[in-house]
């Protein structure tokens, strides 16, 4: 079974940690090693959520989880991020189906999230909430990558609404809105892109999967993303919920950049201390 992760962004905030040094952990991050009942001597993974991951035990110098908050490092390792970097742009949904979106595309390996009021969505991040649902949707992609053991969390971006998604655009993005009226299968465009990771990550350092909310994306929407060089695809002969679209255009990403093959680029390590 793989180590337990937990994440410490703060874990270098007085400096670079190398193999060997013993470092205090955040309060939050010691009361949360301390539920799940870490044992002296039981291995574990800290990361900062930027690539930086440490293999630790608990320090047996007289303070344990429960009081503790400090581990001794056994190794370090700085995993380098490959491209291109995948963003989601997740319109809210109802039914939480929009915070399962997310924490799927983490598990998956999304690298940026997007959240999205669009015109026909029916969850809504009033002005007042705005600041407490983004708090919610970090949490949860913290969460996420924990479960899945990242080193790497996702970045969120502030909300989005309506047309103004496509001032989050950029040129050199490829930009695949998720349509069900669309012609062209994302599986087909998918096929036809560069084997090579790298060269994809040179032609488009971004790819970005739009996913609209129950009401689906409205004209004016539309014209915006077409606007920004977007191009409308279809997942499949069925219609997905908004807590599933994303997630499975994510899945076919990965496997058409070749991450989830034995070929595949999963991240090396840029550096590493015994």
């Amino acid at each position: 079974m793989s180590r337990s992760v937990f994440l410490d962004r703060e874990v270098e905030a007085a400096g670079p940690v190398t193999a060997g040094d013993t470092v205090e952990l955040a309060p939050g991050v010691a009361r949360h090693l301390a539920v799940t009942r870490i044992r002296a001597g039981e291995e574990f993974d800290l990361v900062d959520g930027a690539g930086l991951r440490l293999r630790a035990v608990l320090a047996d110098d007289g303070a344990g989880a429960a009081e503790g908050t400090r581990v001794r490092v056994l190794s370090v390792v700085r995993e380098e991020r490959t491209g291109p970097e995948l963003v989601l742009v997740q319109a809210l949904a109802k039914g939480e189906r929009d915070a399962q979106a997310i924490e799927a595309a983490t598990e998956i390996g999304v690298d940026r999230v997007i959240p999205w009021q669009a015109a026909r969505s029916i969850a809504q991040w009033p002005a007042k909430k705005e600041q407490k649902a983004h708090a919610r949707w970090r949490s949860l992609l913290e969460a996420a990558t924990q479960q899945s053991r990242r080193s790497r969390a996702p970045e969120l971006e502030q909300l989005a609404r309506g047309r103004g998604i496509a001032a989050r655009l950029r040129e050199d993005d490829l930009v695949l809105v998720l349509h069900e009226e669309a012609r062209e299968h994302l599986a087909d465009l998918l096929a036809g892109m560069p084997a090579d990771a790298g060269a994809q990550a040179r032609a488009h350092p971004r790819i970005v999967l739009v996913v609209g909310p129950e009401g689906g994306i409205s004209g004016e929407e539309i014209e915006a993303f077409a606007a920004a060089g977007a191009r409308p695809v279809l997942l499949g002969p069925t219609v997905l919920r908004a807590s599933s679209a994303g997630p499975a255009g994510l899945v076919l990403v990965q496997a058409a950049l070749g991450r989830w093959a034995a070929r595949g680029e999963s991240p090396r390590p840029a550096e590493q201390i015994d």
